[in-house]
């Protein structure tokens, strides 16, 4: 810890100090940047944009102004992930944005003001509790946020800092990563770190970013907090990311605020009480070939019964792991890749106390608004994603199948879901249109059935559970 914090000072004053160095001054940095963006995502069109604060505006005015329609049928369970948080249950519906942008040499305005517009029916599901609860196929009582996105930002001699409820995602993958994606709703927090990658050596360029969210209550009705570090460094073909990952506070009787959860990464106040997770990946882009490939590794602070845990090198790591390919079979627009992610408990956890990811209710189970803004899948699950298709500057067209497990060590059998889904988008001029079809099954749903199921092949009533979902979106840019 010492020397993370001493290290973080370092990069602090040499912001202050070496500003000449902001890579926008680099051209051969601009060029490598421009073909590092990932543009695929697993829905919305499978765009890079959803990863993003600001919004596509081809004139690069100072002021812009965007509208955003979606319309979604869905025919059973609550279903998509990754959808800047949005919510489709059982029924047909609409949301409308507004997306407003203000972008000038120091500040950064932004606000997406939306309304909501949908008829809901009742299913009739097994209930889930505790750390299954919060998965993106159970219900959600939870009203949306009418204004997304918004916030303020002042940039200064290469610093970067403000207040907002962005959504923010970590890690190279286009599916899930370990600690952040966009999947929950963007919760409002402070930040603060580089206005861009700054160039600290010969090819060598780093980006920091430190936010505090705003208090989160949790379900014993204490304040709680996640306080997040991330660290890019880009060298040649090679991103290299570290994340530190702290929630605090939520427990009863110990007074905890914003202050204490901003300064927890530096003096450590308690720090054997909060939930810390420290995230590693590597990932490497080969421009000749058009291949990508990653390997995410993250590590929660665990106890292991007062163990030694590096002799359960496979406790508690999580894994997300990936490999994308254009540039095939002749066709410079065709692609293909696969992403896998692990959060299974490790094979000791019935030989001495094994905690999950996302497990802590103090923590909510690393929700906000009923969703988890880490992988979805949660905890004690898997996930495997395979797709192929074309993809150009203007349109792509794009074929998956997943296949996710959920308690694969909580329950036998555990909860099997397989989704095929295709996205389609095309970009003509300042329009953007997509179409996203899903079709997934379920088995297992709510753990109902139990192992003479399984040997019997049957079920019990509510463990097969089939969902169709139509998303239909136009995203308009009027100014």
């Amino acid at each position: 810890m010492n020397k993370i914090k001493l290290f973080f000072i370092i990069i602090f004053i040499f912001f202050l100090n070496k500003v000449n160095f902001v890579f926008s001054q680099t051209n051969q940095f601009e060029n490598y940047s421009k073909n590092y963006k990932i543009p695929l995502s697993t829905h919305t069109g499978w765009s890079e944009h959803i990863r993003t604060n600001k919004f596509h505006n081809k004139k690069k005015t100072q002021f812009s102004l965007s509208y955003h329609q979606i319309l979604y049928i869905n025919t059973n369970l609550p279903n998509t992930e990754n959808q800047d948080g949005h919510y489709y249950p059982k029924g047909f519906g609409s949301f409308s944005f507004l997306k407003l942008e203000y972008d000038s040499k120091y500040l950064y305005l932004s606000t997406t003001p939306s309304i909501k517009n949908s008829k809901i029916f009742n299913i009739d599901i097994p209930e889930k509790s505790d750390v299954f609860s919060v998965l993106n196929d159970t219900k959600n009582n939870k009203e949306p946020n009418t204004f997304l996105n918004t916030g303020f930002q002042f940039h200064l001699k290469g610093l970067s800092f403000g207040y907002g409820n962005w959504n923010q995602w970590w890690g190279p993958g286009i599916h899930n990563s370990l600690v952040m994606t966009n999947n929950a709703e963007g919760f409002y927090h402070y930040f603060i770190g580089t206005s861009n990658y700054i160039k600290i050596a010969n090819e060598i360029y780093l980006y920091a970013k430190y936010i505090t969210s705003q208090r989160f209550e949790n379900i014993l009705g204490e304040d709680f907090f996640l306080s997040s570090l991330f660290l890019n460094i880009k060298y040649k073909i090679f991103d290299i990311g570290y994340s530190r990952n702290i929630l605090s506070g939520g427990y009863p009787g110990l007074k905890w605020s914003n202050k204490d959860a901003f300064l927890t990464l530096f003096n450590k106040t308690n720090i054997n009480y909060w939930d810390i997770v420290n995230d590693y990946y590597i990932y490497a882009e080969f421009p000749e070939s058009d291949l990508q490939v990653f390997i995410e590794i993250g590590i929660p602070n665990r106890s292991f019964g007062n163990k030694d845990p590096s002799f359960y090198q496979d406790h508690t790591i999580g894994r997300n792991i990936g490999v994308r390919k254009k540039n095939i079979f002749g066709s410079k627009n065709m692609l293909i890749g696969f992403e896998y992610s692990r959060l299974v408990q490790s094979v000791y956890y019935n030989i001495m106390p094994s905690s999950n990811w996302y497990d802590n209710n103090k923590f909510n189970f690393s929700s906000y608004n009923n969703r988890r803004w880490a992988s979805h899948s949660g905890s004690d699950s898997d996930d495997l994603l395979i797709f192929i298709g074309l993809i150009n500057e203007n349109k792509s067209i794009i074929y998956g199948m997943n296949y996710e497990r959920h308690g694969v060590t909580f329950a036998f059998p555990p909860e099997v879901k397989f989704e095929s889904r295709l996205a389609i988008n095309y970009m003509i001029k300042n329009t953007k249109i997509s179409l996203y079809l899903e079709n997934e099954y379920f088995e297992h749903y709510g753990f109902v059935d139990d192992n003479n199921n399984v040997w019997n092949n049957t079920f019990e009533n509510g463990s097969i559970q089939r969902t169709k979902t139509i998303i239909f979106s136009i995203d308009q840019v009027i100014i």
